[in-house]
């Protein structure tokens, strides 16, 4: 796939002084103390009761500065939920909005001098990168918003504000092997985590689904008679593509009409 350029804007929250390793790992869901210069990661920000706050991409910057970007408009709430347990924590946050560039395609000739560092952005197959600087110039051709979002739906992961919400289940948001790290000590929610996961039935997770019929946003799916899950959001065209939240042992998936559903985990290519 030839390279195209998508531009959009990621709230960003920037984590500084020197107790911040020490306060950030043990707030977010992901290891943070072992993280190196450059390193990059996902990570959820949860409730004490366990439910998301936020998540959103960590990467360290220096040894005491950590740069935190998350979907637009949900900045504030990630920055007033980390500094709520600062106390006299030694690590100040600061709340910004940047341009970011999505690069999705072959990324082989691509000049990134100009940008901060390229983050993975943990599509599939690594089909997109993402790249910051705002006064930069990217000589690519512009994706539109309609075949990106095709495009994430068929390869990227599910989007806080859109498949999945903040006051969620981090279980059923489809990253949770992304974005927490099950051998780290505590961290603000992970006893709910903890325990959903050692459930052997009965859970729900957001996958990908196909069909050569439409579907529509918050149809229901069926196993037999019974409902298994809802379309959570889909592509505009044939194939249609979308993220589900689907029981994750029920098998096969049909429309109420009986058409039958591809179901897919999301680090599966879908042809």
């Amino acid at each position: 796939m030839t390279a195209r350029a998508y531009r959009t804007h990621r709230d960003v929250i920037f984590a500084n002084g020197p107790e911040a390793e020490q306060y950030l790992h043990g707030q977010i869901s992901q290891n943070v103390d072992d993280m190196a210069e450059g390193d990059a990661r996902w990570s959820f920000l949860l409730e004490p009761r366990g439910n998301i706050e936020g998540f959103f991409r960590i990467l360290r910057v220096a040894q005491d500065s950590y740069r935190l970007d998350t979907e637009y408009g949900f900045g504030q709430t990630l920055e007033q939920s980390l500094s709520r347990f600062k106390l006299r924590s030694k690590v100040d946050f600061t709340l910004s909005a940047e341009e970011m560039i999505s690069v999705v395609g072959n990324q082989s000739d691509l000049n990134v001098e100009d940008f901060t560092q390229p983050l993975p952005s943990g599509w599939n197959d690594g089909l997109c990168i993402d790249l910051y600087g705002s006064d930069s110039v990217i000589d690519l051709e512009e994706c539109s918003e309609n075949d990106f979002q095709r495009l994430v739906i068929t390869n990227g992961l599910p989007r806080l504000g859109e498949e999945f919400k903040v006051g969620g289940i981090p279980n059923e948001s489809g990253v949770l092997e992304l974005a927490v790290s099950f051998d780290k000590g505590c961290y603000r929610g992970q006893e709910l985590v903890e325990r959903i996961d050692a459930r052997s039935g009965g859970r729900r997770i957001i996958r990908r689904v196909r069909a050569e019929s439409k579907l529509e946003k918050s149809q229901a799916l069926f196993g037999g008679e019974k409902k298994v899950g809802e379309v959570l959001t889909v592509t505009n065209e044939a194939p249609y593509i979308g993220f589900a939240l689907l029981g994750t042992d029920v098998a096969p998936v049909r429309t109420e009409s009986g058409e039958r559903i591809e179901v897919f985990a999301l680090d599966q290519l879908i042809a």
